[in-house]
Parts: structure tokens; sequence; C-alpha cells
């Protein structure tokens, strides 16, 4: 259990980024559960991670400060204000957890983030899976042609 308005946030703005700086190639997300403390609360690990054009080492200090992008051409090209990072690390941070990157030039980046959350009860978990179960049966034709990889 956890804040899911947050962690929503978070995740769509790292895909949000992903599939924008990804021309070609691949986006996937992954949800780890890492550890477990001895009061119960288990630290969950997301990672978004694609194939797009990367991020210089030396610009990667940068990219979680307000208003900051890698570089103005950059922000000519792909538009944004710099702010949905500095956005996520907050959120992150109040979460109980930590974000940071890993990125190659020209062969894509990985975000990664945690979170700290608490054990729920089948029942309190129910009723939202009960609603994606729902969803997973409505027509997206925004995803129309695009290969989507879901893993159990």
């Amino acid at each position: 259990m956890s804040d899911v308005t947050r962690v929503r946030q978070i995740l769509v703005n790292l895909r949000g980024n992903a599939v924008k700086f990804t021309n070609q190639g691949d986006v996937a997300v992954h949800v780890v559960s890492a550890t477990q403390s001895a009061a119960g609360r288990f630290e969950i690990r997301f990672t978004v991670e694609d194939t797009g054009i990367g991020i210089p080492a030396d610009r990667i200090d940068r990219l979680f400060q307000p208003f900051s992008q890698t570089d103005a051409s950059t922000t000519r090209k792909y538009g944004g204000t710099g702010l949905g990072l500095a956005i996520c690390r907050r959120l992150t941070e109040l979460l109980g957890g930590r974000i940071w990157v890993e990125s190659e030039p020209d062969k894509g980046t990985r975000f990664l983030f945690t979170i700290q959350a608490s054990a729920g009860t089948l029942a309190a978990v129910s009723g939202p899976l009960s609603r994606d179960a729902r969803l997973a049966d409505v027509p997206q034709p925004r995803l129309a042609g695009s290969r989507v990889l879901i893993r159990g």
C-alpha cells in the first residue's frame, strides 16, 4: 500500500519521456519488490528503460534540477520545461525512496526509482485489481500497431 496517485504520476512522466526520446526501439517498465524490512515495509523498485538517444555522462547531473535540461538543442527539438524529473525526484523522496538514472548516448536510458510501501490486505487491493482487469478488455486505439509485452 502506497500513494498510487504519486506513483502513477512518476511512471507517466518517465514513460512519456522514454517514448518522446525513443524514435525506434523499445520502452519497458519493470517492477520488483526489492526488500522487506523487519517492520513489514517493502522497498519497491521501478525501472523505465528505453533504447532512445541516451544522455551523455557529463550531463546527467542536470536532469533532476528544476528548469534544467541536458542542453538547449534538446529543449528545441523535444520540448518540455525541465520540471518533470525534478517533480519525480521530489515525489520519490516523499514516498521514502530515491530516483537515479543510467544512460549511454545512442544506446538508451534507464530510470530507476524506489518507494516504501506497506503490505495491504487482499480486500484492500481487490477493487483496483478488478477495475484494471476490466480496463484490459477495453479497446486501446492509441496502442494500435504497437508491440506490447506483459509478463506476470
